[in-house]
């Protein structure tokens, strides 16, 4: 009988305790935020996601009537910020910035990542944009096709930069590879900051750069810009002839950015961010600063990433496969 009673006891105890922490998370949810938030960039300050980043954090500041702090925790193909922010509390004050290399490239280029591509909550799907393809201009090349005839007669000899190993500048210049049938060297760096010097300064050969980054240098002619990597010329920059035009028409090759929380953040809390997000992208000087940047805005919704990286998972692997691309 003592026995009987003990375990009614602690059942009532557990269910009690139970109840509480619903009720604590719910509250929790209801008064999100009470406090700064902050937005993790796992690219270095300057750069084109890190300028996305701010634009967003600073309107999406304004609904949720809270201030958002933009850190930066660049290198490793996004993997250290996502690294990070993956340990952090599910809480919804600490999100991230995660671009297609974090949540689908990298588990295909790893055998081991700090963090799981899986393990976190969808915010919303912020934008997707193409990169344009630079030279040095310390090199005297005027086209693509000059670019690749020299590179077919010294295999080996060019070098290419990108954002990092797995980042949309990689795969860009890995598909530019196996369409032009040529052989160039990766040199990775943590992001365009660091980069675009090295293409200027002529350490390096070709950069597959973002339009935020890449056409500010080339307008004021300390790089070449040779082609588009979307399937479709870029209405702000319509002077630049796409990859597609010039003998390569499968190639298309993006960049896309998302908000992402830590596993387990409440339901409740993400949909506040996303609700923040979507209001962010609706607003029409931010539209107008990301198709200045060559970013073109998307819905802000959970349901929207989740699909994006459901389609683009066989088309990444595949991509990796076919270029042979070495796992780290």
């Amino acid at each position: 009988m003592f026995r009987s009673s003990y375990r009614r006891i602690a059942a009532a105890l557990v269910g009690a305790s139970l109840l509480g922490a619903s009720l604590i998370g719910a509250a929790q949810a209801q008064t999100f935020p009470s406090r700064p938030i902050k937005v993790v960039s796992p690219f270095p300050a300057g750069g084109a996601t890190d300028a996305l980043t701010r634009i967003l954090a600073e309107q999406m500041a304004k609904t949720l009537a809270t201030p958002m702090i933009v850190e930066n925790k660049a290198g490793a193909g996004t993997s250290i910020g996502a690294a990070y922010v993956a340990k952090e509390q599910p809480d919804g004050y600490t999100i991230l910035m995660a671009t297609n290399s974090t949540l689908v490239t990298n588990r295909f280029l790893y055998e081991e990542l700090p963090y799981d591509p899986d393990g976190f909550e969808p915010i919303g799907m912020v934008g997707i944009g193409p990169l344009v393809l630079l030279a040095s201009p310390k090199q005297p090349f005027k086209s693509t096709k000059d670019v690749v005839d020299f590179a077919k007669k010294n295999p080996g000899k060019l070098t290419f930069a990108t954002f990092g190993p797995g980042t949309s500048s990689h795969l860009a210049g890995e598909l530019f590879k196996s369409q032009a049938g040529i052989d160039l060297l990766h040199v990775p760096y943590k992001g365009a900051t660091q980069a675009l010097p090295a293409l200027i300064g002529g350490d390096v050969d070709l950069f597959f750069d973002m339009v935020a980054t890449g056409m500010p240098q080339a307008d004021a002619g300390k790089v070449n810009v040779f082609a588009i990597t979307s399937p479709q010329r870029l209405e702000s920059e319509a002077q630049i002839p796409t990859l597609a035009e010039q003998g390569y028409p499968k190639f298309d090759m993006t960049a896309w950015f998302s908000f992402v929380a830590p596993k387990g953040t409440p339901p409740d809390v993400t949909q506040k961010l996303s609700a923040a997000l979507t209001t962010a992208l609706q607003d029409e000087t931010v539209k107008k600063r990301l198709l200045d940047m060559g970013i073109a805005p998307r819905s802000g919704t959970a349901d929207e990433l989740r699909t994006q990286i459901k389609n683009e998972q066989p088309v990444v692997e595949s991509l990796v496969k076919n270029a042979n691309i070495v796992l780290q």
